[in-house]
């Protein structure tokens, strides 16, 4: 029976299992701010770029949820990060959510139902943005510079009712436009960013040179192809089965 003794303590492999479990939770790190806190953030979403051939300030992709990662559907005809233009083909979350949905048959409190939501392709959209008042742990102010903001179809709608009224200009312009006041209640599946609004003033993005030309630097980088990676059928595949 001596080949089924073990020369592991305990104290190794508790040691050997978080060093696991860390590495698995280090495999998925966003790409993108989000707000921390609940409460009120002032962020500034940047105008469409030149540079690189823009005409929205913003990046629209359906985007699925499995085990708490996201995948980019298959579904949709995309350039990816290395310039490759991924073809829409068919998506097994897409398949698997239609499976679900039928299965649960319009019953929304069965679990298929749930499951099939959870899954299903989301709409998301991503913007530059500049964060106001952004402090490091130690409270001192940062240095001012773009990031990335991935959000909904609510932000999204607010922006879009806004450029139909037209009372409120070219809010996303660098030169006049508006800071968006984003109002975060609640966390996780229960986030709520429906008393977001645009503020009522216009104002410059920076006034001074040296925030301007570092964020004009900054943006040269932000080429929103670097966003876009699609897994393969079969790695989505192993996803859903992993659920």
């Amino acid at each position: 029976m001596s080949e089924f003794t073990s020369e592991v303590s305990a104290k190794e492999m508790l040691e050997a299992m978080e060093a696991q479990q860390n590495d698995a939770n280090r495999k998925f790190v966003s790409k993108f701010w989000s707000p921390k806190k609940e409460g009120v953030t002032k962020i500034r979403f940047i105008s469409p770029l030149s540079s690189f051939n823009e005409k929205l300030y913003y990046l629209p992709y359906k985007v699925h949820y499995i085990g708490g990662r996201p995948f980019q559907c298959l579904s949709q005809t995309m350039v990816d990060k290395n310039g490759v233009l991924h073809e829409a083909e068919e998506c097994p979350a897409c398949a698997k959510a239609r499976k679900l949905f039928k299965i649960a048959n319009k019953d929304k409190t069965s679990e298929e139902w749930k499951l099939a939501l959870s899954i299903a392709a989301k709409e998301r959209y991503v913007s530059r943005i500049v964060v106001r008042g952004l402090e490091d742990e130690e409270g001192h102010p940062c240095e001012p510079k773009a990031q990335f903001y991935e959000y909904g179809g609510k932000i999204y709608e607010i922006f879009l009712g806004a450029l139909r009224l037209g009372e409120c200009g070219e809010f996303y312009s660098l030169k006049n436009g508006r800071d968006f006041n984003l109002s975060k209640t609640g966390s996780g599946r229960n986030t709520d960013y429906s008393g977001s609004q645009l503020s009522m003033n216009s104002t410059p993005i920076f006034t001074d040179a040296a925030s301007i030309n570092q964020l004009k630097e900054n943006l040269k980088s932000m080429d929103y192809k670097q966003l876009i990676e699609f897994n393969t059928a079969d790695e989505i595949k192993a996803a859903l089965d992993e659920m």
